[in-house]
């Protein structure tokens, strides 16, 4: 997934799905030098659906070129869809950039080690075959299952599990997170005595949301680890943890700025989650047919040794 180093707050959120996660990997990301990344020609108003399917249309157009590796706009709309569903609230423009960065230092990567000679090394070819056996299999899924997103099933679905149907709870958190108890219980002392929650932050949290104050914007309850979601959402706007919170082998200092409760979303709005669901629904009974008609020996725990190994 695109943002999969996004640093410690990795180990605060357990589903890739949270805000935070974009911020943190965002503002961790080196900044974009000014010319020779050109954005396409896409309104920053548009939807990212809208943004990507122009993107698509000219998935061949060459982006940056590291060495002899290309990256085109197909490339780009690739990794805008690994990202996490909740970024597509920023700017087009950002997400764009944020992508070519990341894929820039990917294919960068990629050049040391062809150069260091890791494409011959047999785990590396394992771990490059396996990685393209999965986008063949998750290329299967979508386009067996794609005929099953009909406008009908979609509305059906938006009917059944959306329409009129308020969104789950958020809540707007900062967090500050350190290695030691000692290191939380001393800042939630400083706190107490009038220090700036965000000022610590941005001195002292080890989170990737640091630089901004320790914000996480607005999250679910389902998208945060148990410890750190159960003492949140057990917060008042205005308050602060009294004691340290531990999630992970980390410390934390937890506090909330605000809740909200937004309305269901449109169908426009939520035709991607829909999508997803339909194709998540069918993908069990697909991998069993696949499975079922496959040519399969399972050689159990033992295994079966290879051809030419000694025993």
């Amino acid at each position: 997934m695109l943002f999969a180093h996004a640093g410690s707050t990795v180990r605060l959120l357990l589903m890739a799905g949270s805000l935070a996660l974009a911020n943190a990997a965002i503002a961790q990301t080196p900044p974009l030098p000014s010319d020779g990344l050109p954005l396409p020609d896409i309104g920053a108003e548009a939807s990212l659906h809208a943004a990507l399917a122009e993107l698509d249309r000219s998935a061949a157009t060459v982006v940056a070129e590291v060495g002899p590796h290309i990256i085109t706009w197909g490339d780009v709309a690739d990794a805008i869809r690994a990202m996490p569903p909740i970024v597509a609230g920023l700017p087009f423009p950002a997400l764009y950039q944020r992508a070519v960065m990341q894929l820039m230092q990917q294919e960068a990567l990629a050049l040391r080690g062809q150069t260091a000679g890791l494409d011959k090394d047999p785990v590396v070819q394992r771990l490059m075959r396996n990685a393209a056996d999965q986008a063949m299999a998750s290329e299967v899924l979508r386009r067996s299952l794609a005929p099953n997103l009909t406008d009908k099933a979609l509305h059906e679905t938006y009917n059944a599990l959306v329409a009129g149907k308020p969104a789950p709870d958020e809540v707007r958190a900062r967090v500050i997170m350190v290695d030691t108890q000692d290191e939380a219980t001393a800042l939630i002392q400083r706190l107490q005595t009038g220090a700036d929650f965000a000022a610590l932050a941005r001195d002292f949290s080890k989170d990737g949301t640091a630089q901004d104050g320790g914000d996480l914007g607005y999250a679910r309850l389902d998208t945060l680890s148990p410890e750190i979601g159960s003492v949140i959402f057990a917060l008042a706007p205005g308050q602060t943890t009294a004691f340290p919170v531990r999630s992970h082998n980390e410390w934390f200092i937890l506090r909330v700025d605000g809740r909200r409760q937004l309305p269901a979303p449109t169908f426009d709005a939520a035709r991607s989650a829909l999508e997803q669901d339909i194709i998540h629904a069918g993908t069990p009974e697909l991998m069993r047919e696949a499975l079922m008609a496959a040519p399969v020996t399972y050689h159990g725990l033992t295994g079966k040794k290879a051809t030419g190994e000694q025993p």
